[in-house]
C-alpha cells in the first residue's frame, strides 16, 4: 500500500475526495448573464453610453463598463444559484472584488421563508421556502453538516478567485458549526491568511432554562465572524470605532504600576519607588504629568479635570497620588472612540426592518465595510437576502454585486435600494435560458455528446411526466395529452411566441381537439390575454402555464413538489391627454397563486390589488431590457399603492424602433407587476401618440 504523506492538519468530510483519492474539483460553469431590468437610469442615458444595437428579448451582459461609476459601472443584483453565478462572474471579475461578506444559513429554521404583507392593511401571509432554496442552503438536505460544509467549500473556492490580491472575506456563521467553518476557510484561504475570529452577540432568544432544575449546557447567544485575506502581505489601518460602553465622561484613574519587569523604569515617583515591576511611563513623562496635575489644582478654578483638559487643548497628561493609599495613579482621558478589537458586544447585529428572521443590522455591516474597504471598492454578497450588504455599500459609496437564489429576496433588495436617496443606477440580472440550456445538456445527454435531438426529446418527455401528461406521437407541435387536453412544451432557451401558439392551435383544429395546454419557461411579451381570447374565438380553450424552476432540482422532483401555475395577466387603461401626456392605470390583476394563501388570510382579501406589491412602467420598451420609467410599491410602513401612474410626456418624433417599423408616433409600453410572492408579470401594450 502506498504511503500517504500528511503535511498539515486537515478537516475531511464525505465528498471532499473522490474514489481515486484525489480532491474533487469545484464545478465551473461560464454562462452568459441576461440583463432583465435596469433601474434608476433612463433609456436615453443608457443608449448614449452603449450606442445603437439590434434589440433582443433580454440584453446579454457584455461586461464592458469601467471600474468606476464615472466610467459607466452599474451595480448588479443577480437572481440565481450562486455557484453558477460566481462561476460565470470569473471571466470578467476574477481578481477584482475587494471585499466579500456572506452569511450562509445553517440550522436557522425557515431560512428562506418569509412573511409577506398583503394589501393596505398589511395582513401577513407566511410563504414557506421552496425546495430549491431548502436544497441549496439548509442542513436538512443531503447528509446534514457534511453537505453544508461541501456546499460552502465549493463556493469559498470560487470566492477566493474573485477576490483581489489585497482583499478580505468575512464569513458570518452561528456558533453551532463555527469550529468546522473556520477549518474550511483555512483550508481554502490558508492558515496564514486567517485574520481574526470576531465574536458577535446573537439573536435574542427567550431563555427557558429557568424552568429546569438541571441543564446540559449554557444557552448559546453569540455568532462568529471569520475574517480572512487573500494574501498574508495585506495590511490594514488601525480601525477606530465608537465607544459603545459610554463609561465615565470625566475619564478614569488607573494605577501607574505595571507587572512588567524593567529596572530602568523603577524610579522615585510621588515618594514611591517600586522594588519589582515598573512604572507605566518613563521618568521624564511621569514627572511632567505630576507637574500638570499640580498646576490643575492651582488653576482649575472649580473645573473638573476633564473640563480643564479640554480647555487646555486635550493634550495634557496627569499623575496624582491615589486618595486611598497614596500610590501614583495616571489619568486616562475620556474618549468617544477606541481601537476595534474582536469583541463587538455593543454593535446591533440583527434587525427586522424587511421581515427576514435573520436580517442583519445596517450598523453592523457599516463596521465590516469600513474596516476592510474604501469608497469605490467593489463589495459582494452572494447570500444577500434582504439586501443589507448592498444597501450599506450603496450608502458608503462602494460598488456592489448582490446575489440570491430567492426571487423574493431580489425583490425586497430592489425595493430597499429604491428607498435610498440618490441611489445610483443598477441592473437586475439572471442566467435565464443559459442556465436552463446547461441543465438540459447535463441532464438529458444522449449516447453521443453531440446528440442534441435526443436531449430535446428526453427533456419534453420529462416535463410531460411531471405535468401528468402522456407523450403524443405523430404531431409536429403537440407533444402530449392530459385528459381531454393536448399539451405543447416550450423550449428551454427561447420564449413561447404567438406564432408558436398559433401553429399549435392550427394543429388542434386539424385533429379536432378543443383544449390546448401550453407549458413554457418564458413568454413573448403581451401574449397572454391576446392569445387566450383569440383561441376561444376559434373554438379552442387555451391554458397557459409556467414551467417552474424547481424542475431543475432533483430533490424537488423526487418529493413531488412541482406545480404548474397559470400565467398571471393584467388589464390596464392607457389614456393619452393633451401635450402628448400619457397615464397608465391598472384595472385588474389575475393572481394565480391564491391557493398558496391560507383560507383565513384569503377570506380577508377584498380586492385584486391586494395581491400586488410593486408595479412599474417602461414608456418605450424596445424588446430588450425593461427600463423602469415610473414605479410605485408598498413598504412595510406605507401600505398604500397607487393604481394610476404619473403622466409621462412623449417627445416626437417617435423612437428609432418605431420609425424603422414605419409607424411614426407608435410606442410599446411595458407594464411590470410584481406580486406578494415576488413573481413578476409583464405585458406590452401598443400606444399611438399624435
Amino acid at each position: 500500500m502506498a504511503k500517504i504523506e500528511i503535511t498539515k492538519t486537515e478537516l475531511v468530510w464525505p465528498g471532499k475526495y473522490g474514489g481515486d483519492g484525489n480532491r474533487r474539483e469545484t464545478p465551473r460553469v461560464n454562462l452568459p448573464f441576461q440583463v432583465i431590468e435596469t433601474i434608476n437610469e433612463s433609456r436615453a442615458t443608457r443608449e448614449a453610453k452603449k450606442g445603437p444595437k439590434q434589440p433582443t428579448l433580454f440584453d446579454i451582459y457584455a461586461g464592458k463598463e469601467g471600474d468606476t461609476f464615472e466610467e459607466g459601472w452599474r451595480n448588479k443584483l443577480i437572481w440565481g444559484d450562486n455557484l453558477l453565478v460566481m462561476g460565470s462572474l470569473l471571466e470578467k471579475f476574477a481578481g477584482k472584488i475587494d471585499l466579500i461578506y456572506i452569511d450562509p444559513p445553517f440550522a436557522t429554521g425557515a431560512d428562506f421563508s418569509f412573511t409577506a404583507p398583503i394589501g393596505e392593511t398589511g395582513q401577513q401571509v407566511f410563504k414557506e421556502q421552496s425546495v430549491i432554496e431548502e436544497k441549496a442552503y439548509r442542513d436538512t438536505w443531503g447528509s446534514g453538516t457534511a453537505s453544508f460544509i461541501e456546499m460552502l467549500q465549493m463556493r469559498l473556492a470560487l470566492m477566493r478567485e474573485l477576490l483581489s490580491e489585497d482583499a478580505s472575506i468575512f464569513v458570518h456563521i452561528g456558533a453551532e458549526v463555527s469550529h468546522l467553518v473556520r477549518s474550511v476557510i483555512e483550508d481554502v484561504f490558508g492558515a496564514d491568511n486567517f485574520r481574526n475570529e470576531i465574536v458577535l452577540p446573537g439573536r435574542a432568544i427567550k431563555n427557558l432554562q429557568q424552568q429546569f432544575e438541571q441543564v446540559s449546557r449554557l444557552q448559546i447567544r453569540h455568532d462568529a465572524l471569520f475574517w480572512s485575506s487573500k494574501s498574508p502581505a495585506t495590511r490594514f489601518r488601525p480601525y477606530w470605532v465608537e465607544k459603545h460602553d459610554a463609561g465615565n465622561p470625566e475619564g478614569h484613574w488607573h494605577h501607574a504600576w505595571s507587572t512588567a519587569d524593567r529596572p530602568t523604569m523603577r524610579y522615585p515617583l510621588l515618594g514611591v519607588t517600586p522594588t519589582s515591576g515598573q512604572w507605566v511611563w518613563s521618568q521624564e513623562r511621569a514627572e511632567k504629568a505630576v507637574a500638570n496635575y499640580e498646576r490643575y489644582l492651582k488653576e482649575g478654578g472649580g473645573r473638573t479635570l476633564a473640563e480643564y483638559w479640554r480647555d487646555t487643548g486635550c493634550k495634557l497628561e496627569f499623575i496624582r497620588p491615589d486618595p486611598k493609599d497614596g500610590k501614583p495613579q495616571y489619568w486616562r482621558a475620556p474618549a468617544e472612540t477606541r481601537i476595534a478589537d474582536t469583541v463587538w458586544a455593543g454593535i446591533p447585529i440583527y434587525s427586522a426592518s424587511q421581515g427576514y428572521p435573520t436580517e442583519k443590522n445596517e450598523r453592523f455591516l457599516e463596521e465590516v465595510l469600513q474596516l476592510a474597504s474604501n469608497p469605490g471598492d467593489l463589495v459582494a454578497d452572494f447570500f444577500c437576502g434582504s439586501g443589507t450588504t448592498v444597501a450599506v455599500a450603496e450608502k458608503l459609496g462602494r460598488r456592489w454585486i448582490g446575489c440570491d437564489l430567492s426571487r423574493w429576496a431580489i425583490h425586497v433588495s430592489r425595493k430597499r435600494l429604491l428607498e435610498l436617496e440618490g441611489c445610483k443606477p443598477f441592473e437586475v440580472l439572471n442566467l435565464g435560458k443559459y442556465e436552463r440550456k446547461y441543465w438540459q445538456g447535463i441532464t438529458f445527454a444522449g449516447k453521443k455528446k453531440d446528440d442534441q435531438q435526443v436531449a430535446i426529446f428526453q427533456y419534453i418527455a420529462f416535463i410531460l411526466k411531471l405535468y401528468g401528461a402522456e407523450p403524443l406521437a405523430g404531431m409536429q407541435h403537440l407533444h402530449g395529452k392530459k385528459g381531454k387536453a393536448v399539451v405543447h412544451v416550450g423550449a428551454v432557451d427561447a420564449p413561447v411566441t404567438i406564432d408558436e401558439i398559433n401553429a399549435c392551435i392550427e394543429e388542434c383544429l386539424a385533429v379536432k381537439q378543443s383544449e390546448l395546454h401550453v407549458l413554457a419557461w418564458e413568454w413573448e411579451m403581451g401574449l397572454a390575454n391576446l392569445m387566450v381570447q383569440d383561441a376561444k374565438r376559434r373554438g379552442v380553450k387555451l391554458l397557459l402555464l409556467n414551467i417552474p424552476r424547481e424542475v431543475m432540482e432533483q430533490q424537488a422532483v423526487d418529493k413531488g413538489d412541482i406545480r404548474f401555475f397559470e400565467v398571471a395577466h393584467l388589464e390596464v387603461e392607457i389614456k393619452v391627454e393633451k401635450g402628448r401626456k400619457v397615464t397608465v392605470a391598472l384595472k385588474d390583476f389575475a393572481f394565480p397563486y391564491a391557493d398558496l394563501i391560507p383560507d383565513e388570510v384569503r377570506s380577508k382579501i377584498k380586492k385584486w390589488s391586494d395581491y400586488i406589491d410593486y408595479w412599474a412602467v417602461d414608456w418605450d420598451f424596445q424588446n430588450d431590457t425593461f427600463m423602469q420609467g415610473w414605479v410605485t410599491y408598498r413598504t412595510r410602513k406605507d401600505r398604500a399603492l397607487a393604481l394610476k401612474s404619473d403622466a409621462h410626456a412623449y417627445d416626437l418624433p417617435a423612437p428609432s424602433s418605431a420609425r424603422q417599423a414605419g409607424k411614426p408616433g407608435r410606442y410599446n409600453v411595458m407594464v411590470k407587476v410584481i406580486d406578494i410572492f415576488g413573481n413578476d408579470t409583464s405585458q406590452v401594450f401598443e400606444l399611438e401618440v399624435r
